[in-house]
Order: C-alpha cells, then structure tokens, then sequence
C-alpha cells in the first residue's frame, strides 16, 4: 500500500510539470535576417538547416556579420552570394571566407582594381570554394528552397551596381527578392526579361536611393513588405525622399536598418512572420531624424554619449550605443570641439 501511495504521489508531480512546462513549438524552417551594417547590405538565409549568406557590409562590421552567423549555429555555408564588388557589400564576406567552410560562391564576371577585391581573391583561395559565375535562369536549393538567379545577362555594364547578382529565393511559395545595388537600367532589363519578379519580401535595391525603385520595377515586383538597409546619418542621404514615396504607395509594410537595428522574417511554409513590428516611418534619409534625445536642452547644449574604451564620441539615438558596455558609456553636454580636443573621435555612422 505503501509504494503505491508514493506511486501516486510522483505521478501527480509529474503531471504538474507536464502542464506547468510549455513545449516548445517546432523552430521556423526559414529565416530571412536582415544584419545591421550601416551603410552597407548583409542578408543571412536560413532553409532548413541550410545557409546562404548574400553579401556581408563594409569593413566595421566584418566581425559583428561573422559573430552574428556562429550565434546562428552557422558552420558551414551552402552558398555565399557577391551580388557585387564594392566595398560595404564585400568586406564581411572576406570575413566570413576567413572562418567558415563554404560550399560554393556566386560572384559577378569583372574584376575591379581594388585593395578589398584582392583581399578577396586571397580569401577565396585560402578557404578553396568554388567559383561560378550565375546567369539568368541558373537554379540552386537550399534545404527545401528554390533559388533563381535572374539577371544580369551580362557583366559588362557601364555601371557596376547593374553588374550585381539578381535572385528570387522561393521556400514554399513565398518569395524574396534581393538585386543589391541594382539601378534603373539594370531593373528596367529585369522587367523586360519576362523575369517574375512577383515577391512578398522585397530587398530595397542600392540603400534606397532615387535611382532605384523604380515604378516600373515595383509594379511588377509588387512586394507585401520591404527590407531596406541603410546606415543612420550616411553621407549619401539614403533612403531618398522620393523611394520611400514610391514604397509608400505600394502599400509595403517597411522595415529598416537605420530606425530598427537587424530584422528577420520567418517561415514555417505556410505564413510568414517577423521579428518586430512594421516601421512607420518612411521619411528619407535626407531629413532630419527628429528624435528628442539629439534635442537640444533649454541651454542648447547637446547630450553626447562617450566611450571612453574606444575614445569615440556618439550622439544618443546611435546604435552603437545600445552595443556599448555601461561601465565604458560617459554622458556629456560638452561642446563637440572640447571632445575633440580631449582625444575623442566622432562616430561615422551618426556623425555627431
């Protein structure tokens, strides 16, 4: 009698646990980040248990792209795609070639005469991956989805930003499209191809800026919602005033680099869902960012934050400063000038 009253007793804790414990729902089949890199493009694909990783931002970021993929489980990557050769598309893909084995890389059919080009070539040689050279039409799978390169057709334009890699990424009927910095003419040929560009999520082509996004682009891509990144303060003015109108009458949904750090969309192959609400705010980058913590006090003084590890100096709404240690943050109304002269040097992204 004994043991079966204690019997009893561990099956009723047992069946506590069972309902007091959530299980834990099955993990998203595909993921779709979107890395902050400033001003610069890194996306990381996940299908699967397969990875493609398309561009990789600008020099500052290398390490953070590289960190962000082992904190993704990444340990092998399927495919790295070039979508083309300037520098804040490639440098954290030579990161990345550094330390994580790769199954093959698709890269554009022209060399440019550049430091970060041979840094490349060198990567690419120490890590062995193969090379190729897509065309529109060629296909590859990562776990169960389906990639289309559709343009260009040629490596040959004038301009290197129509010389990026195009390509839609299908996983179970829903579509992403990611043309790097492809302008205009390089999305009037897309249109004119009888490519489908039809997407749900849209990569905004060139950080946004007015020579791309095209309506004639759009009204055949027709995207449910829109990645754009961009860095905070860039010197380019991205995103342009009148793209983010164009995106705005497309009715997309926004989500962007500059006012939300890093975003991701997920998938379980029969919706799609993210990571953070939708952006409301599709000003351009030529406006001023109104936020009150780069307000100027009753004194007109202005608050900086300083790191006193790095010795650079920030204004508070800079996404380095949700990255920097407490114990390195300095608050300070003093003039940007007596930082200077103090040894600080002003952030490149916000540009205090």
């Amino acid at each position: 009698m004994r043991f079966l009253k204690t019997t009893f007793f561990h099956l009723c804790i047992l069946l506590f646990f069972a309902h007091a414990v959530p299980v834990c729902a099955d993990e998203p089949g595909f993921a779709f980040h979107m890395l902050d890199v400033g001003q610069g493009l890194c996306v990381l694909v996940e299908a699967d248990g397969h990875y493609l990783l398309y561009d990789g931002g600008g020099a500052k970021t290398s390490s953070f792209v590289v960190s962000f993929l082992k904190q993704q489980g990444v340990s092998n990557l399927d495919y790295i795609v070039v979508s083309h050769y300037d520098d804040d598309h490639l440098n954290g893909i030579v990161g990345a070639l550094h330390v994580f084995a790769c199954g093959s890389v698709l890269a554009p059919d022209y060399v440019p005469d550049t430091d970060i080009y041979r840094s490349y070539v060198s990567a690419l040689q120490e890590n062995g991956a193969p090379v190729t050279h897509p065309l529109p039409g060629d296909t590859y799978t990562l776990g169960n989805a389906f990639l289309e390169i559709l343009g260009p057709s040629s490596y040959d334009n004038a301009s290197e930003n129509n010389n990026c890699i195009s390509l839609c990424i299908d996983y179970e009927g829903f579509r992403f499209l990611i043309c790097g910095d492809l302008e205009a003419e390089g999305e009037e040929e897309l249109v004119n191809s009888g490519a489908d560009l039809s997407c749900d999520l849209y990569v905004v082509n060139h950080h946004g800026s007015a020579s791309s996004s095209t309506f004639y682009f759009l009204d055949r891509a027709l995207p449910n919602c829109a990645f754009l990144s961009c860095g905070a303060g860039n010197p380019y003015g991205h995103p342009a005033s009148e793209t983010m109108e164009r995106l705005q009458s497309m009715d997309c949904e926004l989500y962007r680099t500059d006012r939300q750090g890093s975003v991701t969309a997920y998938s379980d192959g029969s919706s799609l869902w993210f990571s953070t609400d939708p952006c409301i705010d599709f000003s351009g980058g030529d406006l001023p960012i109104e936020r009150e913590s780069t307000a100027a006090d009753s004194t007109g003084s202005i608050t900086y934050v300083c790191n006193t590890n790095t010795y650079k100096f920030h204004y508070e709404y800079c996404d380095s400063v949700d990255q920097m240690k407490e114990k390195n943050k300095r608050f300070t109304t003093e003039s940007r000038d007596a930082l200077i002269a103090q040894g600080y040097v002003p952030c490149k992204n916000c540009r205090p």
